[in-house]
């Protein structure tokens, strides 16, 4: 006779913590996005998804003056940038379909330019119960032109499976530390020509996109410091 107790069933929970991502999550990250576009690019979807490096930087300015307390709500850029591209996606597709969605598989959708495809994977993931992966290896085979379902004689939709890439060779310790050194001489020669320039008066967006790529540079000296001292 086991003693072994049945394991617990948290099938409840987890359905319960699903529909609470459906119903709140996804609206309230919608929302951010709506509010984002709205306030900072004026409603224009190109005006965000625009590649010319001229574009508005209202958005870094916003991130610049409230990065802190946007981090406290759970907002940092990436996620902010998620909230934008998945509400320009949803503009697209029905309500009733996007209801049925959680927030990870719109940003999924959101990589897919053609809105018909977008609706048919949208629609697949939702009869299909995909989950956000299986959903990216379908966006995936369309963006490659094959069909998304890998079994025409299982009934369904079953999407690709992602090929998995063979990992990259390590790349040699001296060959590292000499782009490290090439990287530090490129530095010494931005430093020139910002001499150069450093008695002219910057933009607010100039300003802001200095402190922004600033920031990153010295997070990760800070971060290689940190390794370097294990």
């Amino acid at each position: 006779m086991s003693n072994l107790l049945p394991l617990p069933d948290f099938t409840s929970t987890l359905q319960r913590m699903d529909d609470l991502s459906r119903n709140h999550l996804l609206y309230f990250r919608l929302e951010v996005g709506r509010i984002l576009l709205e306030d900072l690019f004026e409603g224009e979807a190109e005006a965000y998804l625009s590649r010319d490096h001229n574009k508005s930087t209202r958005f870094a300015e916003f991130l610049r003056q409230n990065g802190a307390t946007l981090q406290e709500l759970g907002l940092g850029e990436q996620v902010l940038r998620a909230c934008l591209t998945a509400h320009i996606a949803v503009a697209s597709l029905p309500a009733e379909v996007v209801r049925q969605l959680v927030f990870s598989q719109v940003v999924e959708l959101a990589r897919v330019d053609d809105n018909a495809t977008r609706l048919v994977l949208a629609r697949a993931t939702i009869d299909n119960r995909w989950s956000s992966k299986q959903l990216r290896d379908a966006a995936l085979a369309a963006a490659h032109n094959r069909w998304i379902d890998a079994k025409p004689e299982v009934p369904g939709l079953q999407p690709p499976e992602a090929v998995e890439e063979s990992p990259k060779k390590a790349p040699a310790l001296g060959h590292v530390v000499s782009r490290f050194e090439r990287a530090a001489e490129q530095l010494d020669d931005l430093s020139e020509q910002w001499a150069q320039v450093s008695g002219k008066t910057l933009t607010s967006g100039q300003r802001a996109r200095m402190e922004e790529a600033l920031g990153k540079l010295k997070g990760k000296i800070e971060a290689l410091e940190g390794v370097l001292k294990g």
